[in-house]
């Protein structure tokens, strides 16, 4: 598959967007790493929820489930799901 590193969660949201409206078979997904030397986690990549309610694969691992950066861009990612609907929502009633 194909894998792109992105600066910002905003850049990988638009890139993760645009993969699932062009690549229908492929199950794209948002990544992280979060650096801690104190972790045995430390720079692992692991799948970002989409939602608060997808939270399944990211409970088996208390260190991320509990983390506040997580969290917080479980928060923002759910954000920007919201804007694009209301975007989404109003081109549509144009």
């Amino acid at each position: 598959g194909e894998y792109t590193k992105c600066r910002t969660l905003e850049e990988a949201y638009k890139k993760y967007q645009k993969y699932c409206r062009t690549s229908a078979n492929m199950c794209p997904a948002i990544e992280f790493s979060i650096h801690d030397p104190d972790s045995i986690y430390s720079d692992m990549e692991y799948p970002l929820p989409l939602s608060s309610k997808d939270r399944g694969d990211l409970e088996l691992v208390p260190y991320y489930n509990e983390h506040p950066l997580v969290n917080e861009a479980i928060r923002k990612v759910e954000q920007l799901q919201k804007q694009q609907e209301k975007k989404k929502h109003r081109d549509t009633a144009r």
